[in-house]
């Protein structure tokens, strides 16, 4: 008999991995929802013991709410801009929720009603940001602990395809929204170098702020800031460090593909 019961919004790229993860637990049930009856359909083939409900969000929360009081835990791998609504909702019920996505600042508003409700909610838990973040205290963990003080932190991360498996035009392969990989190169970026705050603008400035990696020179690699790394100081207690630098990780070249990409993009909101 299930003991605990899990409530897993969307059913896109990243959910199949986490479904996999949650089903090795006999006594753990998911319940998988999607607006897509195609998605549903493909997670209920590869897990026959899954639950699926199909739902559009987009529509109201009022079926959800339905489905709040069977769970005892929601994960919402949705689309960003969905999660502060859902998050006051499990605030209301009383359900903790967890997501992959980054602390917006209207999820950063819910902190001290979410610890009043007694829940948890727990945002940064994918593999950027998430692994990373875990990786990068370990570290600075073990330096602290030594003795040692942190001057600089820099570090990269990205999903990429092995070597020999990399044979897209973009030498990328979306494990994730693939709309949100894309425009993440529009977003702005921040980060401290030698003591002082250096800004990229948004809308492809990205673009003009790559380097090239040398430290895995056989991979050919580049990488670019990811947005605001001056908050970790802070985050991650080194407000000691002249320099404090997350980057995103890909093989290079990519960044022109991405650039044509982007301009089809742009080219489409333009006749929207």
């Amino acid at each position: 008999m299930a003991t605990e019961r899990v409530l897993v919004l969307g059913a896109g790229h990243v959910v199949g991995p986490a479904v996999q993860y949650l089903t090795r637990e006999p006594r753990t049930s998911v319940t998988v929802v999607s607006q897509f009856q195609e998605e549903l359909d493909n997670i209920k083939q590869k897990f026959p013991g899954v639950h699926t409900v199909q739902m559009d969000l987009s529509l109201g929360y009022s079926e959800l709410e339905r489905h709040l009081d069977n769970h005892d835990i929601v994960i919402s791998l949705l689309p960003c801009h969905f999660h502060p609504d859902i998050a006051k909702l499990c605030i209301q019920h009383k359900k903790s929720m967890l997501t992959a996505s980054y602390v917006s600042p209207e999820m950063k508003e819910l902190h001290h009603v979410a610890k009043e409700a007694g829940i948890t909610i727990l945002n940064e838990v994918g593999l950027d940001p998430g692994i990373d973040h875990m990786l990068a205290i370990q570290c600075i963990d073990e330096v602290q602990k030594a003795g040692g003080k942190i001057t600089s932190f820099s570090s990269y991360c990205g999903g990429l395809p092995a070597p020999e498996n990399n044979d897209t035009p973009l030498l990328y392969k979306f494990s994730w929204y693939p709309k949100g990989a894309l425009m993440n190169l529009m977003s702005s970026a921040k980060y401290l170098k030698n003591g002082s705050i250096v800004e990229v603008p948004g809308k492809g400035g990205l673009l003009d702020a790559v380097e090239n990696l040398t430290f895995m020179p056989g991979l050919n690699l580049e990488g670019f800031p990811n947005r605001d790394s001056t908050v970790y100081a802070t985050e991650y207690g080194i407000e000691s460090a002249h320099t404090i630098y997350r980057g995103t990780i890909r093989y290079k070249k990519i960044v022109i593909s991405y650039s044509i990409v982007l301009l089809r993009v742009r080219l489409k909101l333009l006749k929207v």
